[in-house]
């Protein structure tokens, strides 16, 4: 008969532990409730945990999706006064996700031998990104948890909300530009070089759109074998450069002051930094630890560099907005919003304010993004367009002439 071992709440809410036989899990329940007891936990002895030994990089990711759902379902929870490590249970008993579900099953397992949520939940990155991991650790500075948890849910809702509708904006535009692409490469593997050989035919000067597009043509049909080791190089060095602390701040510079959606994403950035240092300031963290704190929920180098101007002006005693006057990061609205927090007494609230505008800013910004990329897409088509019509007329209008005389 199978043997199940278990973990169970007496009436007196004393923990016990223990090991019995049952035909099935339902009666294995059955068995425990007429103990008197309240089951947590109970699995089947000698039964492994699902997919422990599959292959990392062939497990299905953690989607946004199943974070939202398991963040929701922790908060509320928690916020019923239901313990940790029993919420933790109900969790890895009901998620389907694979990867997911052994996550949780270690968090609650490190948890229950002293670790807090925030170290429990840093030991598994491939689930919990370092931003999520920092927002739940204000959470547990401010005992405030459940509320963090509350907002952490609300966060990524609107982050995957904004990041699907700057999906849909932008589908048309890569469509486009990957159509252009293949039909870029057809043409100078197929079609240019039969032209080539016609003109090579005849002693008359080929213009300079159809030598580029020849010229590129022979590269590719002899040496395409050296590009893409070139490619593959360069690639390889890039995802190392990344990595370092100099490459990480470039690309971050990058992402915030790029046309079109560096604005998007600097908005993001600040909505994000905004409502969580007013959280915490709110739950009456010390305003040196809040920034602290914020500085690695934001996910921007360069951000955190500002936010470092911001904490050492605090501790100089110049206030939080004098340190950033002239930033050519932070927003000037940002800038003015916390110095007259700092003259009212009121900066969280103003905080909250600033992350509301932002979040509009966003809504707006996403809805018109592709009235903002049409010019450059019909820019780029037309530039396209014009240059290969160059290449592969103007030859054949020189050729006419030639004919003629």
């Amino acid at each position: 008969m199978p043997a199940f071992r278990y973990r169970a709440m007496s009436a007196a809410g004393q923990a016990q532990q223990g090991m019995l036989e049952a035909p099935d899990l339902d009666q294995a329940l059955d068995r425990i409730h007429r103990m008197g007891l309240t089951p947590v936990r109970l699995e089947a002895q000698g039964t492994s945990q699902p997919n422990s030994r599959a292959i990392p990089f062939l497990q299905k990711k953690v989607t946004p999706r199943d974070l939202i759902l398991f963040t929701r379902q922790l908060e509320t929870m928690l916020d019923s006064g239901l313990p940790i490590l029993s919420a933790l249970e109900i969790l890895h008993a009901q998620t389907v996700q694979p990867k997911l579900k052994m996550a949780i099953d270690r968090v609650r397992s490190d948890v229950e031998q002293g670790s807090t949520l925030t170290e429990a939940l840093y030991r598994h990155p491939d689930c919990f990104p370092r931003i999520y991991v920092n927002l739940v650790f204000a959470g547990e500075e401010g005992g405030l948890l459940a509320q963090m948890l509350d907002r952490v849910a609300t966060l990524l809702e609107y982050e995957a909300e904004t990041d699907q509708r700057i999906r849909s904006a932008t589908f048309y535009p890569t469509l486009i530009v990957t159509e252009l692409g293949l039909a870029f490469l057809v043409l100078i593997k197929f079609v240019l070089p039969r032209f080539a050989s016609l003109f090579r035919n005849f002693n008359t000067a080929l213009p300079l759109p159809t030598r580029v597009l020849i010229g590129l043509s022979d590269f590719f049909e002899h040496q395409w074998i050296p590009f893409v080791f070139f490619i593959v190089c360069a690639a390889a060095i890039a995802v190392v450069w990344s990595r370092t602390e100099r490459g990480r701040t470039t690309i971050d510079r990058i992402i915030v002051t790029a046309p079109i959606f560096g604005p998007i994403f600097l908005m993001t950035i600040m909505s994000r930094f905004s409502r969580v240092l007013s959280a915490l300031l709110a739950s009456g963290i010390p305003i040196v630890r809040a920034l602290d704190i914020v500085r690695g929920v934001v996910g921007n180098k360069v951000v955190e560099v500002e936010i470092d101007r911001m904490r050492d002006g605090v501790v100089a005693g110049q206030g939080l907005a004098e340190p950033l006057r002239g930033s050519p990061i932070i927003p000037p609205l940002v800038v003015k919003m916390l110095a007259v927090g700092e003259e009212t007494g009121a900066i969280d609230k103003m905080l909250l304010r600033v992350s509301r505008y932002y979040d509009q800013d966003v809504d707006y910004a996403v809805k018109n993004l592709s009235t903002a990329i049409e010019p450059v897409l019909l820019i780029i088509l037309g530039a396209a367009v014009l240059f290969t019509a160059l290449a592969v007329f103007l030859p054949l209008w020189n050729l006419m002439n030639v004919f003629r005389h």
